[in-house]
């Protein structure tokens, strides 16, 4: 079912009587075949480093931030530090028939006010790999998220890691996209990929794990009879293959794929408070100052149609839109400027999730008056800020909308951003389900973009109407890799 505003723009599905989960606590999962136990360096450090030795060839570790760990002392000081990191939720993975931990994985990225988590960082040894024991141990972690009533359980992997995005897609999880170069590890890029698995699809998605780990389905030697794909109709599995890694990649020593070397790789800075200076425009670090400016520019929207993909708005008065624009004032991330133009603040826009270890930094919270909609102000900020950012030495510049939200889908594209994927059920806004578009443009393209820019923005390009003769979107058609 469709759903829209009064305007007719279409929006996400009510989310009635919604409540956020809680942090799922650190307490003992007990299945059949596997225990999950909160990780302890003291009892699970001498199982864990026996249990990754059999390892010889250090493969396991390829895709892993960590490198192998030379001794027992080593591993047992990382494990302290996983215990110690109250952000996440750990596990060690033990076999009920032996006793003994034979793996360790972590419930991630917990956002209980979006109802969203992830399992990562998952590590079987050989002794757990290709057995019913790491699909038991993920069921238990999947059915423990959904059974809180978190609304969206992600999983995510270099793109590279073939092994990883099969074990995806067998556990029922939906691929959703590619970023390319996320970050940069052990000196080489790394391109990621996402896949979900939303909390109506788990029922489903339970009961064909449950069939495949029913006794019934092994022999005497814990040997499948059947796989776990056939458990469900190939209609309602996801279907289709990952597609490959969204840069180029080389063979390791072992032959299996990984990202470019990054050689002579810094961390960029994070963004200034000093202003950004254009032809048209200037940004400024927002200041509650500019109040009064942005709500007088803000009214010209009568219909309050520019608020109806924020989470924010519309405001009555200043004094009402003043809070909001102090706590913005006051944020190192989202780091908020005013866009000012003939002296007048006409707009906001904001770096936000910026990584500078990671090389990535995304623009968001645009928030354009009518007065600097559709201008070529409102072009040359978003110019300015792409600028500063590949000038400083980010590898990765995000744009993220709702994605009902048309015309900021077709604007990121305009501006030059490749589509990369939709991500269900990723928030909830205004009390309604939102599914978010993601869209990024890399270093490598940051000169072809440049030059569209200023192309573009040259005033050779406007006419005696200050009307354009090129059109931003056929500058940057090029240089797009996908569109969505």
């Amino acid at each position: 079912m469709t759903h829209t505003t009064p305007l007719g723009d279409p929006i996400g599905a009510p989310v009635p009587d919604w409540t956020s989960p809680p942090f799922p606590p650190r307490e003992v999962l007990e299945g059949s075949y596997v225990r999950l136990e909160p990780l302890s360096a003291t009892t699970h450090a001498k199982d864990l480093f026996e249990a990754f030795a059999a390892d010889e060839t250090g493969r396991n570790w390829t895709y892993r931030l960590e490198d192998p760990f030379p001794d027992l002392a080593s591993l047992t000081d990382w494990l302290e530090r996983l215990e110690g990191d109250g952000r996440r939720v750990w596990h060690a993975y033990v076999d009920r028939e032996s006793g003994k931990a034979l793996g360790n994985g972590s419930i991630m990225n917990i956002a209980p006010g979006a109802g969203v988590a992830e399992i990562g960082s998952i590590m079987f040894s050989p002794a757990m790999q290709g057995t019913v024991l790491g699909t038991a141990a993920m069921y238990l972690t999947l059915d423990h998220l959904f059974g809180l009533g978190y609304r969206r359980v992600e999983w995510t992997c270099d793109a590279s890691n073939a092994p990883s995005r099969r074990a995806a897609e067998r556990l029922g999880f939906t691929y959703e996209a590619c970023f390319r170069q996320a970050n940069v590890y052990k000196g080489r890029n790394r391109d990621k990929a996402v896949f979900s698995i939303i909390d109506r699809e788990w029922p489903e998605r339970k009961a064909a794990i449950e069939g495949w780990l029913d006794p019934s389905n092994f022999d005497a030697e814990r040997r499948q009879r059947a796989p776990l794909a056939t458990r469900l109709g190939a209609d309602a599995w996801p279907a289709g293959e990952t597609p490959p890694p969204a840069t180029p990649t080389e063979p390791d020593l072992n032959g299996d794929p990984v990202g470019l070397p990054v050689p002579g790789w810094t961390a960029p800075p994070r963004p200034p408070t000093a202003p950004m200076e254009g032809q048209y425009c200037r940004l400024e670090q927002l200041s509650v100052t500019h109040t009064e400016g942005l709500h007088e520019a803000n009214t010209t929207d009568g219909d309050g149609r520019m608020w109806t993909y924020l989470n924010i708005g519309p405001f009555d008065s200043a004094d009402a839109f003043r809070p909001w624009v102090a706590d913005a004032a006051a944020s190192e991330d989202p780091r908020h400027y005013a866009v000012i133009v003939d002296g007048k603040p006409l707009g906001t826009a904001s770096y936000l999730r910026i990584d500078p270890a990671a090389g990535s930094i995304e623009v968001g919270h645009i928030t354009f008056s009518p007065l600097l909609q559709r201008t070529r102000a409102a072009t040359e900020a978003m110019f300015l800020m792409m600028q500063w950012a590949f000038e400083a030495g980010y590898r990765r510049y995000e744009w993220k909308c709702n994605a009902a939200n048309i015309p900021s889908r077709r604007a990121a594209q305009r501006f030059g951003f490749s589509y990369e994927g939709v991500f269900r059920q990723a928030l909830l806004s205004k009390g309604r389900n939102r599914d978010t578009a993601w869209y990024a443009c890399i270093d490598s393209e940051w000169p072809a973009l440049k030059s569209a820019f200023e192309a573009w923005l040259d005033p050779a390009n406007f006419d005696e109407a200050g009307l354009q003769r090129r059109r931003l979107s056929e500058l940057t058609a090029p240089i797009l890799v996908s569109r969505g």
